[in-house]
């Protein structure tokens, strides 16, 4: 009976000596290396996934931010352009050679910043006008705010930063240079393209409709805009094209253009007076 009970005990003690020889023998260096290998691999695939997931994110919304910054801008402009007037009485007093007074709108073409696609530099509007707005950039005087100003838009190159801004000019009074005085605001330093097109005159259509004739330059002269002898010469333009265009980064731009009616024909010349 003792033989047995000895017999039996020597066996369960070999067994566990040999279960402990399994687990105390650990993996090989091939296994290791090839656990190594197979580690990194995943790694590297949800780093990559991560890294393109994060960039795609950013490239959105950089976009939807230059988006909603373009929209602004041309809500600010056409806002401003949407109320132009030729003060008729104002260009009318005091006028002489030595002193004219300007009024209506002015619009030049200049140059501009370069072209991404043809590498060549573009012209540009620069527009200086009177405006029946209230006041964006003297609120301490809003209170005997005229509600008639000069505003100018242009871009502008900045020598120092070498980038082109895109500024706001407002004077509080009017006076009898329409392009010069008052404050100037940088609105963005992301527009490369700023034009405003005019709406000169329309032709109708035995079949039906206009035919328009648009033009880039526009200058309200009070020696002839209200010349009677002079047939359909306005002081102002019918409508405005303005086309803004905005740069997300260096391979993307978004632009847009919209139209707005100074006048519906057939157009009244005392609607600008």
């Amino acid at each position: 009976m003792r033989g047995n009970t000895y017999i039996l005990m020597m066996l369960i003690f070999m067994s566990n000596l040999n279960n402990a020889k399994h687990l105390n023998s650990g993996f090989s260096i091939l296994e290791l290396l090839i656990s190594v290998t197979l580690l990194g691999i995943v790694m590297s695939v949800i780093y990559a996934a991560f890294f393109q997931i994060s960039n795609s994110s950013l490239k959105v919304q950089s976009t939807l931010d230059a988006r909603q910054e373009l929209r602004l801008l041309m809500k600010i402009v056409l806002d401003d352009l949407q109320k132009v007037r030729y003060l008729k009485h104002f260009a009318d007093s005091y006028q002489s050679e030595n002193n004219q007074k300007e009024t209506g709108l002015i619009s030049q073409r200049v140059l501009g910043p370069k072209n991404f696609d043809t590498g060549q530099i573009e012209e540009v509007t620069r527009i200086d006008f009177h405006t029946a707005i209230k006041s964006r950039f003297f609120p301490e005087e809003n209170y005997r705010d005229p509600e008639i100003h000069e505003v100018g838009y242009s871009l502008q190159e900045n020598l120092e930063t070498k980038s082109w801004e895109f500024i706001r000019r407002e004077d509080f009074y009017i006076d009898t240079n329409i392009m010069e005085g008052g404050k100037y605001n940088i609105l963005s330093e992301n527009v490369n393209k700023f034009e405003v097109e005019f709406l000169e005159s329309e032709t109708a259509l035995a079949e039906g409709g206009f035919r328009e004739k648009w033009t880039k330059v526009w200058d309200s002269d009070e020696r002839f805009c209200a010349d009677l002898k002079v047939k359909e010469n306005f002081c102002l333009p019918r409508a405005i094209r303005l086309t803004i265009s905005i740069k997300v980064n260096i391979e993307k731009i978004i632009s847009d253009t919209q139209v707005i009616n100074l006048c519906v024909p057939p157009c009244n010349k005392e609607l600008f007076d």
